[in-house]
């Protein structure tokens, strides 16, 4: 039997696999304003290569709004480099559906946010010129939340997929819950506790600021058969 989805304290995981291939390539997004950037940095802070970032926001501008032939390319280079990468950009449901083929056995991190908060952080972030009205602003995220609901729910790969709210309420749950999915050992306390102040709310933060020396990507040990993550629970199960 193979698990088809699984419950934790902040995440669901869906269309687990015991053991990733050895290569692969993670995907994060979610909504605008709506808390992908402190799950990018636990990636990042674990040893997850995103990619050529600048800013505080943990994306590699490579994969913000380009065509899929330049997406394509870029995709194409880190390949060659590395057997395990990713990159964060949150409207990304904007192009997966016809951009996954290219993409070498991906794995895709989802993260969720009220719609409500989202809504507000959206006008209260944009500037004057840009500013949309609330109404605007929720139908925006409720239409992208869906995008990436019914994304998920199709893509036959492995997704997890956060709870924003959840997940603020309980840090190391989602740290671990990271760490499983990316299938690297949970941090040590020292790095845990860095974590934990990068994700602190208030303002973007600088990653080089709070890891100086960020970790290579490790895998952990094969673990041993029949021993999926013993803290999720209510897993549907389906023949393999």
């Amino acid at each position: 039997m193979a698990l088809s989805a699984s419950t934790s304290k902040t995440s669901v995981v869906l269309n687990i696999v015991a053991e990733p291939p050895a290569r692969r390539t993670y995907v994060a997004f979610g909504l605008e304003r709506g808390g992908t950037s402190p799950v990018a940095g636990i990636m990042r802070a674990l040893g997850l290569d995103l990619g050529e970032i600048d800013e505080g926001n943990n994306e590699d501008k490579r994969f913000q709004a380009k065509g899929l032939g330049q997406l394509r390319t870029v995709i194409a280079a880190r390949n060659e480099t590395q057997d395990v990468w990713g990159w964060k950009y949150p409207p990304a449901v904007s192009y997966l559906p016809v951009l996954v083929k290219a993409i070498r056995n991906p794995y895709f991190v989802v993260v969720y946010r009220d719609v409500v908060a989202t809504a507000l952080s959206r006008h209260q972030w944009d500037g004057k010129f840009l500013r949309r009205s609330v109404r605007m602003s929720l139908h925006e995220a409720n239409a992208t939340t869906n995008a990436n609901t019914s994304f998920a729910l199709a893509t036959g790969r492995p997704c997890l997929l956060v709870s924003n709210e959840k997940a603020s309420r309980d840090t190391d749950a989602l740290i671990d819950e990271i760490a499983d999915f990316l299938n690297v050992e949970t941090p040590p306390d020292d790095l845990r506790v860095q974590i934990r102040e990068y994700v602190r709310p208030g303002s973007y933060k600088a990653f080089a600021d709070f890891f100086p020396n960020p970790l290579p990507f490790r895998e952990r040990p094969p673990r041993e058969p029949g021993s999926l993550q013993t803290d999720r629970s209510e897993a549907d199960q389906v023949p393999a």
